[in-house]
Parts: structure tokens; C-alpha cells; sequence
């Protein structure tokens, strides 16, 4: 069981990446394309960033939003770990 959520969370993550990376989504528009609460998408945004993803949050005219940073790569020591 414990193996079937962490490969539901993996999912999450790299969904929560394709739709940052596709465009300017806030919190409240991620929870609600992936079904889940926007803590979760906090928790998930704040450990993304941690593993090394250049996530950013911007304000934008009518909301904050997640963006990948441009021109920025994942750092390879966190690259490293996520593979191991």
C-alpha cells in the first residue's frame, strides 16, 4: 500500500511540473485540475523546489502563480537524487 501512494504522489508531482511548466497557474487553479486542496499543492511545490526544480512564484495582474524560471534547469545534485 505504502508503495501504490508513493507512486500516486510521483504522479502528482510530475502532473503539478507539466502544468506549471505549460503556463501561469495560482494554487487554487492547480488543486483544482489535479483534485486535490491547495495545502497539498504548497506541500508539493515546496518539495519540488527542494529537489531542485527553478519554480517561482509571480505576481500576474489578478493573481500570484507558479512558473518554471526561465532559462533554468533543475541543479544536478538534486537531479542526482531523484534517480537514485
Amino acid at each position: 500500500m505504502r508503495y501504490e501512494r508513493a507512486i500516486a504522489i510521483s504522479k502528482r508531482h510530475i502532473e503539478l511540473l507539466v502544468l506549471v511548466g505549460a503556463g501561469s497557474y495560482s494554487s487554487s487553479a492547480l488543486a483544482e485540475k489535479l483534485g486535490i486542496s491547495e495545502q497539498t499543492v504548497y506541500r508539493d511545490i515546496l518539495f519540488l523546489k527542494r529537489q531542485g526544480y527553478p519554480i517561482q512564484s509571480v505576481r500576474l495582474p489578478a493573481k500570484w502563480a507558479y512558473q518554471i524560471a526561465s532559462g533554468q534547469e533543475p541543479s544536478r545534485r538534486s537531479e542526482g537524487r531523484r534517480h537514485q
